[in-house]
């Protein structure tokens, strides 16, 4: 039942993909009993990896084990919506439309903010970085290939957070990878990777190199509404 396939990492991580999904889809509803022998007979795993995974599960806030009740599925509002996995499975759940909104609002406000203050931080090395991405940005576009663009997107937005010179900021990193990655794996993307996108990542590295924090927020802003207005127009036709 995983919706991500590409991301499995032995039985463990197999059942913890499975029951993440079951819960977000709405297939495992709030209160509804997990029952670690019936999981472990469906999947062909032993109850020992099964309670394994409930576990991460349970520290991800999306069930509850008691001694007297059993293991249950906790409702929405107890999970942790930052959670990178936890991302993952509501962007591939019954909740798409809702949690892309959510997370594109996340990046309105995170990374205007953080390219403001990557230009208070930013060293030699640090520059050159993010300008050799934006290359391998140009690269995707010359090749056509999403892939590797989502790639260096990934590494540029996650970059320039990690360098804000805030751990508040940093934490909230594997939730912008997840937003980042999901426009792939739902298709959202253009249907062909467009040149402007390459430059208007250059054009924020451009501001930081300059130190110029006003200009690297603009145009971190204006990239972060023009990815919402693109999911928003391919969501019309999904």
């Amino acid at each position: 039942m995983s919706a991500v396939p590409e991301r499995v990492r032995g039985l463990h991580g197999q059942v913890v993909d499975d029951l993440g999904m079951a819960i977000a889809s709405g297939l495992l509803p709030p209160a509804e009993q997990i029952v670690p022998e019936e999981v472990g007979e469906r999947l062909g795993v032993s109850r020992t990896v099964v309670r394994e995974a409930l576990r991460v599960l349970e520290s991800k806030g999306m069930v509850i084990a008691r001694p007297k009740s059993g293991t249950r599925v906790l409702p929405e509002t107890s999970w942790d919506v930052l959670d990178k996995e936890v991302i993952t499975w509501r962007v591939h759940g019954k909740g798409r439309d809702a949690q892309l909104a959510e997370l594109l609002d996340l990046r309105t406000i995170i990374e205007p903010h953080a390219a403001r203050r990557c230009c208070e931080n930013a060293d030699p090395e640090l520059i050159a970085s993010l300008f050799n991405i934006c290359a391998q940005m140009e690269q995707a576009v010359a090749a056509g290939d999403h892939e590797a663009f989502t790639r260096a997107d990934v590494a540029f937005h996650t970059t320039i957070i990690a360098n804000a010179g805030s751990l508040i900021l940093t934490r909230l990193n594997g939730a912008i990878e997840a937003v980042l990655r999901a426009r792939e794996s739902l298709q959202l993307m253009p249907d062909h990777v467009d040149s402007a996108a390459a430059e208007a990542h250059r054009r924020i590295v451009e501001a930081i190199r300059n130190a110029n924090g006003e200009a690297a927020e603009q145009a971190s802003r204006e990239l972060v509404q023009v990815a919402a207005y693109e999911i928003a127009q391919r969501l019309k036709i999904t």
